[in-house]
């Protein structure tokens, strides 16, 4: 029974994978032959989104080697991450804004940019509750709850989050 259940909750982390690649796919640059995620964000929101991603797939590589204090440990670490999302999107100076540029948000638009502030500390504290969640999963060392944690942070906060953010942009196997 144990067994069935374990190979259930593997299939669907790597379907789970699967998805997170074809919603994200990599592009290769031949010449340099290095991985691009997160194509055409600037620095530093490139580094921050991809370091997010990292923790996120390394919480699933730990979930399915039944691994909890690693997963215990990324999960803190997206925790740290999401407090840096506010200052990495916005800066003090938001004429200096490289990402309000490429979103075309003016930035003389105060009561635009306190909204999308306001919407983005949802989002935030959404991941670091739901971390906190697999966390407090992966120190009981609950396969299934910490699993079912890490598809709720997944679902209702990454998701959600890309959607609102992404809204109206061209996908990029579209361009």
């Amino acid at each position: 029974m144990k067994r069935l259940r374990f190979l259930s909750v593997s299939l669907m982390g790597l379907s789970l994978v699967g998805l997170t690649t074809l919603i994200n796919p990599a592009k290769v640059i031949l010449a340099e032959e290095k991985v691009v995620t997160h194509e055409r964000v600037d620095e530093p929101t490139q580094v921050l989104m991809n370091e997010i991603a990292k923790r996120v797939n390394n919480i699933l590589d730990g979930i399915l080697a039944g691994s909890f204090k690693y997963v215990a440990q990324e999960a803190g670490a997206i925790v740290d991450q999401s407090y840096k999302v506010n200052a990495t999107f916005f800066p003090v100076d938001p004429k200096e804004n490289k990402w309000f540029k490429r979103a075309k948000i003016d930035p003389n638009d105060s009561e635009k940019i306190t909204k999308l502030k306001e919407e983005f500390d949802a989002y935030l504290k959404g991941i670091a509750s739901t971390a906190l969640e697999i966390q407090k999963a992966a120190k009981a060392n609950n396969q299934q709850e910490t699993f079912k944690s890490f598809t709720n942070m997944i679902e209702k906060t990454c998701f959600e989050c890309h959607k609102t953010a992404r809204e109206g942009q061209t996908p990029i196997e579209n361009r």
